[in-house]
């Protein structure tokens, strides 16, 4: 019996015209996740800006959430902390502020070999007493494991026992099919592979909240073991895969036109970037809502009740 599995949205990072967090939209946020089916929240990946806030603004963002969310569903926190010793004070920061899972990034820079990665990893997760996943992301970070190494990483460390898997999905199957299917499975990347993610045998996906309420249709389509349900879910994947190819093919991208997409589902009237960003163009967000529009038109066809 898998423990965590569902679709668990990362949320956007909402500030407001001084740059601090706005507690309002992030309210907003989460309560848009709940009401759309969400089968748990996710904080701190790149949708977040964890790159862009230091510490304290990542506990602070930790904090909110989690007293918003209030237990409501099962919370994830990833932990991207540059040193070992920071990850496992933040995660048990995590813990005590709602956190049932950590998901541990790798330390930051390339060139660290596999042994380096594993202790790394091993050396963080044999001192938490909670659930752990690692990301292991060869797109967008800088440094990841091949399928071999996640595999013998997992055997040595019962701890770990969820995985952030944004890899090929024929490199996570490998993962997944050598650990007997002992081990839960998120995807991401918007959810390219999500059909065959679980296809595969994964536990569920980590989008940015887009297109969440169809990719919980999705999940609970695929997992059904109804093949006219299942027909149904991979039609929904190809109705949302362009605008989730849109949305994914940079980060400052994502940032840009999804948090401003969720913005026109949550009923903001303005978006507040921190710096680094990049400003969208009369073009982009033309794009971004047309492909919305071809969204909306899926949710009105499949969802009895959309969450816009």
């Amino acid at each position: 019996m898998r423990r965590f599995k569902g679709v668990y949205p990362v949320l956007y990072a909402f500030f407001d015209r001084e740059g601090r967090l706005d507690r309002d939209a992030m309210k907003a946020q989460v309560e848009h996740c709940i009401a759309a089916g969400a089968h748990g929240i996710m904080v701190l990946g790149l949708v977040t800006e964890v790159h862009k806030m230091d510490t304290v603004g990542r506990r602070a963002l930790v904090a909110m959430v989690g007293e918003l969310l209030a237990g409501r569903l099962p919370y994830a926190v990833t932990i991207g902390e540059p040193a070992a010793a920071d990850q496992i004070a933040f995660a048990r920061f995590a813990r005590e502020h709602g956190a049932d899972w950590v998901i541990l990034q790798p330390p930051p820079g390339a060139g660290h070999t596999e042994d380096d990665l594993m202790r790394h990893f091993g050396s963080i997760a044999d001192e938490l007493v909670m659930p752990v996943a690692v990301q292991n992301n060869p797109v967008n970070l800088a440094t990841s494991l091949s399928p071999e190494g996640l595999t013998i990483l997992l055997k040595r460390h019962p701890t770990i026992s969820l995985l952030k898997a944004e890899g090929w999905s024929v490199d996570i199957a490998k993962v997944i099919s050598s650990l007997d299917g002992q081990v839960d499975a998120f995807g991401g990347h918007g959810g390219l592979e999500f059909v065959s993610l679980i296809d595969s045998g994964g536990a569920g996906l980590i989008p940015a909240p887009d297109c969440l309420a169809l990719q919980v249709f999705m999940y609970e389509a695929l997992t059904s073991g109804d093949a006219e349900r299942i027909a149904a879910a991979q039609e929904v994947h190809k109705e949302i895969l362009p605008l989730v190819v849109f949305m994914t093919r940079s980060i400052p991208g994502l940032l840009c036109y999804g948090k401003r997409l969720m913005a026109r589902r949550l009923g903001f009237a303005e978006v507040y970037d921190l710096a680094p960003s990049i400003a969208p163009t009369t073009f982009g967000l033309a794009q971004m809502d047309r492909l919305l529009a071809d969204v909306l038109k899926a949710e009105d066809r499949f969802l009895a009740r959309p969450a816009r």
